[in-house]
């Protein structure tokens, strides 16, 4: 197609507008404070979004979209069925965070497990007692348990098993054995198994109608006493209330999450009162490389589309025979 004409709905690092401007008209709403995506989209051959929500009603009055790119993983803020019912590409960047988001997983189950955000709040608040409260463990042979071994499950699972000794056991449905198997780690059938044999159960899957609500009381009640939890996936994976009653009555050691329902989550959320329970403001992905790599995919990707050719990352590739 002729150059096309892209609106940039959230803000993106510079990296990726300047390949933009270099083969599209682009229309960056974060300067442009007057104007709305309802008011624009109706000329847009592309959108390049982050948190806003796409809905369908928006997608209906969008007949010149051809392709809508994502920048990160979890694509829950798009109305996948609206835009493939159009004949829209919806693209993301499932490689350029996966290094940010396996690193703060990775620093999250450190910090749980050396009670290291715990102590920190009480040497604060000048609440230290005794060091012996707060004895920590060790990640070395430990079991992690992955839900979810795409990009991010596989890039976590590669790095405890090769500087911490861990043993990896693995769900994914959509993953061959055969392919978990070569890397070293046990892939299971249900995620019941993880869920009991794991010391450290991360959460490395999309939120879909399948993964929401994944983890209710009554999987959280088939993990040991002595075992974590963490998610930096989407809210609504977990069922945070669940996970406030297994905290609180010490059902499970500790927990971490980086996504909530309500983000960020109310400063009166039942588990922020909590000391074996950490909360980052889903910023998993948010390092200066990962947020370049994802606005420079995010670019390539809707210019592939705009020169007709095949993007990498299709998450609808039906509308594309």
């Amino acid at each position: 197609m002729a150059r096309g004409k892209v609106v940039v709905i959230d803000p993106i690092y510079e990296d990726g507008l300047e390949i933009l401007r270099r083969g599209a008209e682009v229309i960056y709403l974060p300067e442009l404070p007057k104007r709305t995506l309802a008011e624009v989209i109706k000329e847009a051959h592309g959108v390049a979004v982050r948190v806003s929500k796409i809905n369908a009603d928006l997608l209906a009055q969008a007949d010149n979209l051809k392709v809508i790119a994502k920048h990160g993983v979890g694509y829950d803020n798009i109305d996948i069925e609206a835009a493939t019912r159009k004949r829209i590409v919806v693209v993301n960047t499932p490689e350029a965070n996966a290094e940010s988001v396996a690193e703060h997983n990775l620093g999250l189950m450190l910090s749980l497990a050396k009670n290291i955000t715990t102590v920190d709040r009480v040497l604060r608040e000048n609440r230290l007692r005794k060091r012996e409260d707060y004895i920590g463990v060790e990640l070395k042979d430990k079991k992690l348990g992955v839900i979810g071994l795409g990009k991010i499950g596989s890039e976590l699972a590669r790095k405890c098993k090769i500087a911490f000794d861990m043993k990896v056991i693995a769900y994914d449905p959509y993953i061959p054995r055969e392919k978990a198997e070569q890397q070293g780690y046990i892939k299971v059938e249900k995620i019941d198994e993880v869920l009991r044999e794991a010391d450290y159960v991360v959460i490395c899957v999309p939120l879909t109608k399948e993964t929401s609500n994944l983890i209710r009381a009554r999987e959280l009640n088939l993990m040991k006493a002595n075992a974590f939890l963490i998610n930096s996936s989407r809210g609504g994976i977990v069922d945070e209330a669940a996970l406030y009653d297994h905290l609180v009555k010490n059902k499970i050691a500790g927990a971490a999450l980086d996504v909530f329902l309500q983000e960020p989550p109310p400063a009166d959320h039942p588990l922020l009162s909590l000391d074996n329970f950490i909360a980052t403001p889903h910023i998993g992905g948010m390092t200066e490389e990962a947020m370049r790599r994802m606005s420079i995919t995010v670019a390539e990707e809707i210019l592939r589309v705009f020169r007709g050719e095949r993007p990498k990352y299709p998450v609808n590739p039906q509308v594309l025979k």
